[in-house]
């Protein structure tokens, strides 16, 4: 073949009517697509065939919670109450008003009470966990696991985390000793798999001491997108039954067979040792066992499958391991910027060791006011879920107006847009933990500060949370004072992929241990 007749054909190809015909019917469906909101009354913006509003986070020149919160900003600047958005052709609805976003959590719960995540229990069975579950499975099994997160359950696994942010200590102390500065987001993110591959998984990780143990490459593969991965989300969101009918999974194999793997056989460990542990994984098994958990008055419930056991367990770890980590990173950042914050804090933890036999336990934690008023204002500068969904799960009319959203659509709740917003934290840039003393909490708008979401589908974990995350953060400010290093970039810029904020470059601090001699 010459290459004239080469050139021939694929020109031919290209222009061929059929295809043609076939992207003029695309792009007309596309076109006809974003007419949605505005038909129905509702504010959208300009989309683009055929990425509708998306077009910076597919090509990551932007992460998810940086697009959602300018798209925030810039209707709150034009005075609307919500705006229609869209990803390709699927449409979305967020919410600006904070008493929309009150009825949509919390009021008007039961039309809005699936998040609308992907899950397959048949062929993705870790995608199958409560973050997930619609509808009734949902409730039965976030009644089953409320009593794990009890007070009395965390006080029990208190000692394992400290065990860890010990661990932990001992890392921090040795680079130091060296002389160099070190990347806290690493170093947590190795305390924060320690943490719940012991409390979830029943494993002494040791990724303090092995940064590639097989736990800690299996969580980042978790956590990591490769090209493969963006084209089965852009399947699993597009067209949901289609990926269902091929099998595809949200994880990779080699992520699911591991985490599968790993609760199977030591839950099957256990059992035949008859064997007890203080930690989550224990408590799946009593749910196992006996449909509910030991000395509860709950009348017993289904009990879980091996496969349900081992997606709660791995939820534990994907909710907490990331946002964990990044949250006690922004807090040392802002602290190693803020000396005066840094020495206050650290002043509140001495005087409560010295009520606790200077030690810093259990009780000791309930008292570290000042500690918890700058994690707050952490989560609140820096959110760790930046984006909070929910699904239209019955048509639902918009108080005070004729819009009606219909069965299926989806919500976006824009946690990041409204910590930043100035008419509800003035200066919103300025970090003060001072914002969420018990004068200025009591003055913070309904709905406008949102960590851990709100109403029925809140955070399951977030006291485990705040213990990990001040366990870590009081050990530091207990035996160091610590300085901005100068490899951290700034000001801060966030990765422009995934939906959780991360810094580029890391967070690099210098620290000095306390002498008290």
């Amino acid at each position: 073949m010459t290459k004239d007749t080469y050139s021939s054909n694929a020109f031919s190809i290209v222009f061929h009517p059929v295809l043609l015909l076939c992207i003029l019917i695309i792009y007309i469906y596309f076109k006809h697509s974003y007419k949605y909101w505005k038909s129905r009354g509702v504010p959208q913006l300009n989309p683009s065939f055929p990425f509708g509003d998306m077009a910076d986070v597919i090509f990551r020149r932007q992460n998810m919670g940086d697009k959602i919160r300018d798209i925030y900003s810039y209707a709150r600047q034009r005075g609307d109450k919500y705006v229609g958005l869209y990803f390709f052709s699927r449409k979305a609805f967020l919410p600006i008003d904070p008493v929309l976003i009150k009825n949509i959590l919390t009021k008007d719960f039961n039309s809005f009470h699936d998040r609308g995540i992907y899950y397959d229990e048949k062929d993705d069975p870790l995608s199958a966990h409560l973050f997930s579950l619609a509808g009734p499975k949902w409730k039965n099994l976030r009644a089953k696991l409320t009593p794990a997160y009890s007070p009395k359950q965390l006080r029990g696994m208190f000692d394992i985390i400290m065990n860890c942010g010990l661990q932990m200590n001992e890392i921090i102390e040795e680079t130091t000793n060296n002389g160099g500065p070190i990347e806290i987001k690493e170093i947590l993110a190795r305390y924060t798999t320690d943490v719940i591959g012991s409390c979830a998984f029943g494993l002494e990780c040791n990724t303090m001491r092995n940064p590639n143990a097989e736990f800690r490459r299996m969580g980042r593969r978790a956590f990591t997108q490769t090209v493969g991965d963006v084209l089965k989300m852009i399947v699993i969101r597009s067209f949901p039954p289609l990926a269902k009918t091929l099998g595809i999974g949200v994880f990779s194999k080699n992520v699911t067979d591991f985490f599968r793997r790993v609760v199977r056989e030591t839950i099957e460990y256990r059992e035949s040792k008859n064997l007890n542990r203080n930690d989550f994984l224990q408590l799946l098994i009593q749910l196992k066992n006996n449909g509910r958990l030991e000395g509860s008055e709950e009348k017993p419930g289904t009990a879980l499958t091996m496969d349900e056991a081992a997606a709660q367990a791995f939820i534990f770890f994907l909710a907490g391991f990331e946002t964990t980590s990044t949250t006690s990173s922004f807090a040392l950042l802002e602290m190693a910027m803020n000396y005066g914050v840094q020495e206050k804090a650290r002043k509140e933890i001495e005087n409560a060791m010295n009520r606790h036999g200077g030690v810093i336990n259990y009780e000791a934690i309930q008292e570290f006011t000042y500690l918890d008023m700058i994690v707050q204002e952490t989560m609140r500068k820096y959110p760790p879920a930046p984006v909070f969904l929910r699904k239209c799960t019955e048509s639902y009319k918009i108080p005070d107006t004729d819009i009606v959203l219909e069965k299926g659509l989806s919500v976006l709740i824009p946690a990041y847009g409204m910590h930043k917003d100035p008419e509800y934290f003035p200066n919103p840039d300025e970090f003060d933990p001072e914002r969420f003393n018990e004068e200025n909490r009591a003055k913070i708008w309904d709905y406008t500060y949102i960590p851990f979401g709100d109403g029925p589908r809140l955070c399951i974990g977030m006291r485990f949370a705040m213990i990990q995350v001040k366990i870590a953060l009081s050990l530091m400010l207990k035996n160091y004072t610590f300085r901005l290093n100068s490899r951290t970039k700034l000001p801060i810029t966030m990765e422009k992929k995934g939906i959780i904020l991360a810094p580029i470059g890391g967070i690099w601090i210098d620290f000095t241990e306390i002498n008290r001699s």
